[in-house]
């Protein structure tokens, strides 16, 4: 509203109309505000609940490459085993064992 059209209400409905105009207009903002914020409120819990979501799943994950290291050192130790029961047996079979073994610790497998 340009000042013109403030003065004309004033003229209008006098000071009390022009109270009533204030106070319908502060409303308007407070309801406008209320909205804001409970949005923000609402995306807060939706990141917060992502957030959660994504912790699990990295727990998950972390878990599951556990199990897998495990499983690679437990390889490992049975060919190491293998490996030393084979000695004087078949050198083809200690060559592919010894293969095995290289490509275990070439991953990060357990060593010896």
């Amino acid at each position: 509203m340009t000042g013109i059209e403030i003065a004309g209400l004033l003229k209008d409905y006098g000071p009390w109309g022009a109270v009533a105009l204030l106070a319908l207009a502060l409303m308007a903002v407070v309801s406008w505000w209320r909205e804001c914020m409970n949005a923000r409120i609402e995306d807060a819990g939706r990141a917060a609940t992502a957030l959660e979501r994504a912790a699990s799943a990295n727990a998950a994950a972390a878990t599951a490459l556990d199990d897998v290291r495990e499983g690679q050192m437990e390889i490992a130790r049975l060919v190491t085993q293998a490996m030393k029961g084979a000695e004087g047996s078949d050198e083809l079979t200690k060559e592919l064992l010894r293969d095995i073994k290289r490509g275990l610790d070439a991953r990060g497998g357990h060593h010896g």
